[in-house]
This record gives structure tokens, C-alpha cells and sequence, in this order.
């Protein structure tokens, strides 16, 4: 049943995500259609939506109750700076409110680790061993008893109960969070309807509500990644997709060409690609709800480098000029057609990237000799060169907020490509890799506090190991590889939050 879900492989008719106050339990029928709510339920947590276009149905989970926006909470935790100590908590097993649920010890534990797992992405939690305190021994999270918690000094205590579902074979998943000084709930949360397998979403989502209660910003968990892999070294590499951590792998395209460059529409439906199946460098679009791929740029010399802008109407690329001399800077709009030539010089001009608000393009040119960094005003149609230093200056990508630039730059000092990040307006220039070899195509998480690149670095630092996806932290701390099972990952761009789940 390969490429027949749409991002993640769920087995289930859909999802409910409620709120859970502090007091109360709150019930509710897992059944509603479009055309009725019940009205135990809080229409902004789910919605089974219908695309006329096309012949299958979604779970459309929105994110509006989820999302914590920053600076609306009166404490959060400031986490991942140097010196700020990590966040302690404690995380029983999950338990069963109804033993004739299907779910065995195993699974429970699993569950449990998952989200333990979670949030150990981040390097932002401090986990209390399970066997230092006593876990509960009934499926009663109530009241909260802060006593053991204060001695262990946990600052946080996370329960999960399993109860039974309406539908047979199906279950639900209550999550609540605990401060333990105050001994307040921080999050409620019901998710309802799930399998065995669906439940990792609703473990992902919480994750990612948890991070946004606590540090004021969500997490990137609900985000896929896409890249280019091989599994044999001496095999052409094909487009991937990935959850945020390199899990559920799927393949995309399966020629025997050359792939590169793989890009995200703002909306996560699709990816875009640059190809040389044809024989020559063309882009193309795969749809990840129907599975199909169309061409979206054809007869223009060596097209590639594709980039949308953030409301899904023009495609900004780059390719040979018609005299054939140079590469220059083109859009068009997403359905391939309108050629307008966007930037056009004497000089060499590639690898277009859109900033998240529409407004800027960052871009690499030739035009003062080296290649480097430049932005171009889309509103007042300017140009201005950001990068100085450095030897050859490449792949620069935005933040979510459209401030600052990650960018890959060779320093012929040390003969080795590093990363580093800038401020827009080309201040504040500040390295992140360094002795770890080569290190290039950096792409930010949505949530903007993660940055993951490719590096050939060996376990000694040296370079030309076999090309590998590393995160680190916006301040180029806490590097770690992604567990990937190919031979080589390589020109990763991190794809926005999934808001789509196919029904099953």
C-alpha cells in the first residue's frame, strides 16, 4: 500500500482534539459530519473537509486551539540559551482507564518513551528515571498530589490516560500537565477515535502544544521534511519524505535520473523538484494528496532551484538565459505558465528564496566577482548585496519571521564549507559549524529555534563521509545526526506544520 496515505500513515477515520479543564472530564460522541457539531465540541479542534477536485477525503485537524501564541502567556520558559538551566519533569506510564482496551504493556511503554523522545529533540528537558518515583497505580489522575513531585524537584509531572472509544477497536488519549509549585493543570487535552498507529500523531500534536505552553512558541513536531537519498552510494538520488526526525520514510520519485533540490509549497500539499529525466534539468511537481507528478517548468536551459512564495502563486527559479551565456533569475505562476524574468544582470544569479512574508528574495550572485548573498525588495524593486566575507557564499534560507538568514559560505582559510546566520539588513553575521567537516544547504523548522543541514563529517571531525541530515539548535548548539536509513541524505528543506491527515 505504498505513497497511499498522505503524509502519515494513519489508520483512522478521524480525530477530535478537545480541551480538558482542570475540574472536569469532558465526553463527547466521536461521530459528527460537516453539516452537524455536537455540541460538546469546539469546532475550531477538527473538521472532515471534502476536496470536490479529487476523489478522497481529509481530516483537516486545525492548529487555532493548539498554538500558544508568543508573548500571550504571563511565564514561559526561556530554553535553549547557554547557561538556562533545562526543564525538569517527570513522565509517568501512560495507563489504561478500561483494561479492555487493546493496548498491552509494551505499547503503553512505547507510547510513553515516544513522547519522552519528543521532547528530548529539543535537548530542553531534564527526565526524572521512572524509577525514582512511584508510578500511579490506578487510572485516576485526580486530585494531583504535588508531594513526591516537590522532593524529586520535578517542575512538571505529564499523565496520559488511555479510555475507551465508541468506535470498537478504537481508543482515546487524555493528556494532562501539571506545574508542580502551583499545582495547577497547564494543559488538558482529549484526543479521541485513535489506533494503535494514529496515535503518534496525537502524541506529536501534544508535543508540539506542550512546547508552545511552556516556551510561548509550538514545536516543530506536527513537520515533514523532504531530501535527497540514496540507498547504494553509486545509485542517482531520489526525492524522500520524512516526519521532522527522519521517521516514516517514503519515497517519492523512483527514476534513474538525477533529482535535486526539493522544496516545499507554504501550504505542505506539495513538493517541487528539479529533474533530469527528460534528459535535461526541468522542475517538476509532485501532489502529495493525488500522488501525481506534472511539469511545471519545461524548455528553459537547466531550470532549477525552485522556490514558491508564501501565498502559493509564483514560483521563483533559476535558468540559462536564451543567449545561453549565463543564469539568471525567473517566476512563474503555479500553473506553470506567465515567464517574467525577475533579475537579470551581467552576472550569475541563482538559488532564489522567497522570505515567509512575501516581501524580500534572497538570492546568490556573481555580480561583484565571488558569488554571494543578496536581497531584493520585491516591493520597491531594489537590490542589496548582505554577505561580504568569505570565499563563495550559497543556499541562503529564511526564518520564519523573515529577520534572518541561515547561508552556507567556503572559507579557503580552512578549505571547508560552514554554516553561518545574519540578520537581513546584513548585520550581526555569526558562525554555527566549525571543525565538523563540511557542512551545507541549511533549512529552518517552523518555529524557527532548529536548523538542519547536511554534513559530510566524519566521528573525528575530518570531512568526505558519506553526505548525512544534522539539526542543531538557531545557535548552532545540541548537533545531532537524523536516524535515516540510506547511505546518503543530502539537500534537505524543512516543510511547514501539517494541518492535512488523509481519512482512512
Amino acid at each position: 500500500m505504498n505513497m497511499k496515505k498522505f503524509y502519515i500513515k494513519l489508520l483512522m477515520s478521524f480525530l477530535i482534539i478537545m480541551n480538558i479543564s482542570n475540574n472536569s472530564f469532558a465526553q463527547t460522541s466521536s461521530s459528527f459530519s460537516t453539516s452537524e457539531k455536537s455540541s460538546s465540541f469546539d469546532s475550531k479542534s477538527a473538521t472532515i473537509i471534502k476536496n470536490q477536485s479529487e476523489t478522497q477525503s481529509f481530516t483537516k485537524i486545525a492548529n487555532k486551539d493548539d498554538i500558544v501564541p508568543e508573548g500571550k502567556l504571563d511565564n514561559t520558559i526561556d530554553v535553549g540559551a547557554p547557561g538556562v538551566k533545562k526543564i525538569r519533569i517527570a513522565i509517568p506510564t501512560f495507563v489504561l482507564e478500561d483494561k479492555n482496551i487493546s493496548l498491552s504493556s509494551q505499547e503503553l511503554n512505547l507510547f510513553t518513551k515516544r513522547i519522552q523522545n519528543l521532547f528530548a529533540f529539543t535537548n530542553w528537558f531534564e527526565f526524572i528515571p521512572q524509577a525514582a518515583f512511584t508510578a500511579p497505580n490506578n487510572a485516576a489522575l485526580f486530585p494531583f498530589q504535588s508531594s513526591q513531585w516537590t522532593s524529586l524537584k520535578a517542575e512538571y509531572v505529564l499523565f496520559g490516560k488511555f479510555t475507551a472509544s465508541t468506535n470498537a477497536g478504537r481508543f482515546n488519549l487524555e493528556f494532562r500537565l501539571f506545574d508542580v509549585k502551583s499545582q495547577n493543570q497547564v494543559i488538558g487535552k482529549l484526543y479521541t477515535n485513535l489506533s494503535s498507529k494514529s496515535t503518534d500523531i496525537a502524541l506529536r500534536r501534544f508535543g508540539d502544544v506542550t512546547l508552545g505552553a511552556l516556551t510561548g512558541t509550538p514545536g516543530p513536531f506536527m513537520s515533514q521534511i523532504v531530501f535527497v537519498g540514496k540507498k547504494q552510494l553509486n545509485a542517482n538520488g531520489q526525492i524522500y519524505v520524512a516526519d521532522f526526525d527522519g521517521g516514516n520514510l517514503k519515497q517519492i520519485t523512483t527514476n534513474n535520473s538525477v533529482n535535486l533540490s526539493p522544496t516545499w509549497t507554504a501550504d505542505g500539499t506539495k513538493i517541487t523538484y528539479t529533474s533530469f529525466k527528460s534528459g535535461k534539468p526541468e522542475i517538476y511537481n509532485y501532489n502529495l494528496i493525488t500522488k501525481r507528478e506534472t511539469k511545471l517548468v519545461s524548455n528553459m536551459q537547466n531550470s532549477s532551484g525552485a522556490s514558491w512564495s508564501p501565498d502559493g502563486n509564483t514560483v521563483a527559479f533559476s535558468a540559462t538565459s536564451q543567449d545561453e551565456k549565463s543564469t539568471h533569475i525567473f517566476t512563474i505562476d503555479k500553473f506553470g505558465r506567465n515567464k517574467k524574468t525577475l533579475i537579470d544582470t551581467s552576472s550569475i544569479e541563482v538559488e532564489p528564496s522567497f522570505s515567509p512574508n512575501g516581501k524580500l528574495l534572497a538570492y546568490t550572485s556573481t555580480k561583484f566577482g565571488k558569488p554571494m548573498i543578496f536581497i531584493k525588495d520585491l516591493g520597491n524593486d531594489t537590490n542589496t548585496r548582505i554577505t561580504y566575507a568569505g570565499w563563495y557564499n550559497a543556499s541562503a534560507s529564511w526564518t520564519p519571521d523573515s529577520k534572518t538568514l541561515a547561508f552556507a559560505s567556503y572559507d579557503r582559510d580552512i578549505d571547508r564549507w560552514d554554516l553561518f546566520r545574519i540578520d537581513a539588513t546584513g548585520s550581526n553575521i555569526e558562525r554555527l559549524t566549525l571543525n565538523q567537516g563540511d557542512n551545507e544547504k541549511p533549512t529552518w523548522s517552523p518555529d524557527g529555534r532548529f536548523i538542519l543541514f547536511q554534513s559530510d563529517r566524519n566521528p573525528n571531525g575530518s570531512r568526505n563521509g558519506p553526505k548525512k541530515l544534522y539539526i542543531m539548535t538557531k545557535d548552532g548548539s545540541y548537533q545531532k545526526s537524523l536516524d535515516i536509513p540510506l547511505v546518503e541524505a543530502k539537500q534537505a528543506s524543512w516543510g511547514p506544520r501539517i494541518t492535512e491527515l488523509e481519512e482512512e
